[in-house]
């Protein structure tokens, strides 16, 4: 194809049907094929800054733990006890998140504790449990972790791409200004009664305005 038709072909508009914007089916299909699939940020690297310092990031219906558990590590588990799958930390009413310290987590059905590492320390009367509990059932299941420009990052598919690929070519573009050296003087956060969508574009058309093809 032609320098000349590729520029013809993206000089056509993109009508998106009203269904990406109130179907439930559609946004269904988000959860399974787009957000349970992408690399989304959950915080700043200083907000952990020392062994145990936890958050927790929920994107629809999934909940994640992510945990400082060493100076130089960060880890991330699903917000769920391997047992019944209870929520291990609840959001706190009027709070977007739990944040906290800690060297463990115990769910508050049945007791069951994990370290910092997502290992299972405890099951009470384990004794009744003869046969099937083992390590490889009864721990947290992790989730990628990782970090850029001072950023933490979560992606729950377990096949993903490394982050930096992911944030190509953004990440280049960025580095010399070395945001991860950066910290925010305020925060604000609101909630759009909106699909998320609308609230994006709206942000995004006086970008696409100004932005011209090239000569």
């Amino acid at each position: 194809m032609s320098e000349t038709a590729e520029n013809e072909a993206l000089s056509q508009p993109l009508t998106i049907g009203v269904e990406a914007y109130i179907s439930q089916e559609y946004a269904r299909a988000e959860g399974d094929r787009l957000w349970a699939k992408v690399w989304q940020q959950v915080g700043r690297v200083e907000e952990l800054p020392d062994v145990g310092d936890y958050l927790t990031y929920e994107i629809l219906d999934d909940s994640v733990i992510v945990v400082r558990t060493a100076p130089d590590t960060l880890r991330a588990y699903h917000n769920v006890c391997s047992h019944r799958g209870r929520r291990l930390l609840d959001t706190p009413p009027g709070k977007r998140d739990a944040r906290g310290r800690g060297r463990q987590f115990v769910c508050g059905f049945h007791g069951w504790r994990y370290n910092l590492d997502g290992r299972c320390t405890h099951v009470p009367e384990r004794e009744d449990w003869p046969r099937g509990l083992s390590a490889g059932n009864t721990g947290l299941t992790g989730v990628e972790v990782d970090t850029w420009g001072g950023w933490i990052w979560i992606n729950m598919d377990p096949e993903c791409e490394p982050l930096r690929d992911y944030l190509e070519p953004a990440a280049t573009l960025l580095d010399p200004f070395q945001l991860e050296n950066m910290r925010y003087r305020w925060r604000r956060w609101l909630v759009f009664d909106c699909n998320w969508k609308t609230a994006l574009e709206a942000f995004m058309e006086n970008l696409n305005d100004r932005v011209k093809p090239p000569a």
